[in-house]
């Protein structure tokens, strides 16, 4: 029996992030209340913790890279590629001029993790409410890479030399410093709000992740959980409060994980997180455009249940099949647009 609750609280926050993005696309403003911002800042606490613990048992970089690689890109790839075909079948002028009106620079870009070059697919989604992102969850799968990228690069060159603890603590540090400036920069001169969902201010999560491996909280317990949900709704409202977030952030997920009763999920079921990531957001845009949410309980029923079968599919014929369970699986990617 597993000692820690990351498969049930990674489902759980992968979830919380479809409710997000069923609310913000349909317009529902109850579901806009789901804490979808908090999720993806779970997901990447997570991932810094178990990322770093999986390359720490071990380092060799081959197994390293083909383990992240197969837990990312081919579901990756066939939720791209899906989109892609889809989109040309329900293109009405050709398929000739659906690569030249912007799907060819689609099907490239995204599957390069540079999603922001272009998000969108000719006609797919144009008259749908809020946008026409074929899936606006994929940037932070980008992001995610490039965690990936930097674990050796932490660990296998500047680890050696200061050592793990006063490195991830240096780093950790240096990010806070990024995130912050760059929270500040952005509010004073008006700048893109999107730089702040970039590495520099992120990684901060990652690394806070990361730091469990290290300096572990064992004082906290389930009874301070009311207190950092308190923390968690007012620190991300002001500087000063924005510099413990990540921390406060990495201690809720440390509770939930290692101090409530483990909750197993059955391997029938198996770890349907990173599916429900993936797929949730061009289900919902299609569900939209075929007018399935004209009533919204059928649309969100009629989407809830496709996600879960598409993941519970991708989980049992292709990401079970090349995952190797030697290694703690990343945490999903999770992440809202």
């Amino acid at each position: 029996m597993r000692k820690n609750n990351f498969d049930i609280l990674r489902l759980a926050l992968a979830l919380t992030v479809m409710f997000f993005h069923i609310g913000g696309l349909t317009g529902n403003e109850f579901l806009k209340l789901a804490p979808g911002d908090l999720a993806v800042k779970c997901f990447f606490v997570i991932s810094g913790y178990l990322i770093s613990k999986s390359y720490l048992k071990n380092n060799n970089i081959y197994d390293y890279t083909k383990s992240r690689f197969l837990r990312i890109y081919p579901l990756y790839f066939v939720c791209v590629t899906s989109c892609f075909f889809i989109g040309m079948l329900m293109y009405s002028n050709g398929a000739m001029a659906y690569l030249q009106n912007g799907a060819a620079k689609y099907l490239v870009a995204n599957l390069a993790f540079l999603n922001f070059i272009q998000p969108d697919l000719p006609g797919l989604f144009a008259d749908n409410l809020k946008n026409s992102a074929v899936n606006g969850s994929l940037w932070t799968i980008k992001i995610e890479v490039m965690f990936y990228i930097s674990v050796p690069i932490i660990y296998g060159i500047f680890a050696k030399s200061f050592g793990r603890r006063i490195t991830v603590a240096a780093i950790a540090l240096l990010s806070l410093i990024s995130a912050i400036s760059i929270e500040i920069i952005v509010d004073k001169y008006g700048l893109s709000e999107s730089l702040k969902n970039q590495l520099p201010s992120l990684m901060i999560f990652f690394m806070a992740g990361a730091a469990l491996n290290f300096f572990t909280p064992s004082f906290l317990n389930v009874k301070y959980l009311p207190l950092l949900l308190v923390a968690l709704y007012f620190c991300d409202s002001h500087i000063l409060g924005k510099i413990i977030y990540p921390f406060v952030v990495a201690a809720f997920v440390y509770i939930i994980a290692f101090k409530t009763k483990p909750i197993a999920i059955h391997d029938k079921i198996g770890d349907l997180s990173y599916g429900v990531y993936i797929f949730h957001y061009p289900v919902i845009q299609f569900m939209y455009q075929f007018g399935v949410y004209q009533n919204f309980y059928i649309g969100f029923i009629s989407t809830v249940i496709t996600v879960l079968a598409l993941a519970y599919a991708s989980w049992h014929l292709m990401e079970k099949r090349l995952t190797s369970h030697k290694h703690p699986l990343p945490a999903k990617q999770y992440q809202t647009s």
